[in-house]
């Protein structure tokens, strides 16, 4: 078990190169984080939970970073050249793969699987039947 302060500090861990992100960013992510999977912001997160909660707050804390740095721009002069333009597609980026890491990390805790019909030019070949007796692949 897991409270909300415990995983805000593991969260401001994992972002503490960004600037101007702090424990109180860390701990309004890590609440409605907690919120989303039906959770009060003074429940314990079950050790099951603490996983998914935590990959949905930092995919969040990264859209949320993109969207603020979304107006950084690009200068260039004769001796001087700046570019900060791509900052936010990086952490837009970040935030996809977060999401991907978030939504296979749900599907695992459903028990997801996928089933794979037998292939007609192969009739002899039958994949092996999982729980639901529906015959998958793993």
């Amino acid at each position: 078990m897991a409270t909300r302060a415990e995983l805000a500090e593991r969260l401001l861990k994992r972002f503490r190169g960004v600037p101007n992100f702090d424990i109180d960013d860390a701990q309004e992510l890590v609440e409605d984080a907690m919120l989303v999977h039906g959770l009060g912001a003074s429940a314990a997160v079950p050790d099951d939970r603490i996983t998914v909660i935590l990959l949905y707050a930092q995919a969040e804390g990264a859209w949320q970073i993109a969207l603020s740095t979304a107006h950084y721009f690009r200068y260039g002069d004769a001796e001087e050249s700046v570019d900060k333009s791509m900052i936010s597609e990086q952490y837009r980026r970040l935030a996809r793969d977060l999401r991907d890491e978030y939504n296979t990390e749900r599907a695992r805790e459903k028990g997801a699987g996928f089933y794979v019909a037998a292939r007609i030019d192969r009739p002899h070949t039958t994949p092996p039947t999982g729980r639901s007796g529906r015959r998958v692949w793993r």
